[in-house]
């Protein structure tokens, strides 16, 4: 599949991929990966890349990747950067359950890597071939079973994250296997690094959850950023307070993301209007 154009950009598209390669190790059905993207200047040094890790299936490994789009929360209408989506198909265990285990140890880098090559040149085919096109900002979300692999993904990752949404994913770990609160240091460290580039490149955390299915990760998280907000130099705790916070969500388990989703990749400090929801 091509993407279109006219003028001097990129028209809004959409496509399906097979046998990508940082996703070989996962068990599932081909297509393996969705992209999609906004209007995208043909001069366009750089570009935004948000990927979104999806939950479990009743399909199980049957499951077709497209079933995952519609609740992907990848809507990029509202979003005025010039933007490329990633939805990934994951691996699949068992039972409904799917994980992430290609995207650990820089996988995730490989994956974007991998899309934003074939966007730009085979894709599109109409940027320089020379140059290709960068990634300026990265977005990473992930609802439901696809959470705790999100917070995985960056442990090792040299990309890392500067937004990271989480829309009732924060399932913990079996604390039978160990401590529940394993990769909150993930979250920790990587919170350090984005305040450290604040406000000058400015990111985000947004948490949704339900408490009866993650909510006690979730509020542990909540009071982790609090504690870095509290650190922050003097007059910008109400500004990162808007785009780095933790809240229950007032829909359904299974909406999360879609509702939460678009309204994030166009503005990431956005408020929920759960009244009109």
């Amino acid at each position: 599949m091509t993407a279109t154009g006219s003028g001097d950009s990129i028209e809004p598209g959409e496509a399906f991929l097979s046998n990508t390669p940082a996703l070989n190790s996962h068990a599932g059905t081909q297509p393996d990966l969705f992209l999609r993207w906004n209007a995208i200047p043909l001069d366009a040094p750089a570009i935004d890349v948000a990927v979104h890790l999806h939950g479990f299936s009743q399909q199980g490994g049957a499951m077709p990747l497209a079933e995952k789009v519609p609740r992907s929360g990848l809507d990029l209408s509202s979003r005025t950067r010039p933007t490329l989506a990633i939805l990934p198909r994951g691996n699949w265990i068992r039972h409904t359950w799917y994980d992430f285990p290609g995207l650990l140890d820089g996988g995730i880098d490989l994956l974007v890597d991998y899309a934003v090559e074939r966007f730009s040149q085979q894709l599109c085919g109409r940027f320089a071939p020379d140059r290709g096109v960068a990634v300026d900002r990265f977005i990473l979300s992930g609802h439901s079973g696809g959470g705790m692999p999100a917070v995985d993904a960056i442990a090792k990752a040299h990309r890392k994250p500067d937004e990271l949404f989480v829309f009732d994913g924060l399932y913990g770990r079996d604390p039978r296997a160990g401590d529940p609160l394993q990769g909150i240091e993930v979250i920790d460290a990587w919170l350090a690094g984005r305040f450290a580039r604040e406000p000058e490149r400015p990111g985000a955390l947004r948490v949704v959850y339900i408490e009866r299915q993650t909510g006690p990760f979730s509020r542990a998280v909540a009071g982790l950023t609090a504690r870095h907000i509290a650190a922050a130099p003097p007059g910008l705790e109400p500004i990162l307070g808007r785009r780095y916070r933790v809240e229950a969500s007032h829909v359904p388990h299974g909406y999360v993301a879609a509702i939460c989703g678009p309204q994030l990749l166009a503005d990431a400090g956005a408020e929920f209007d759960w009244s009109r929801i």
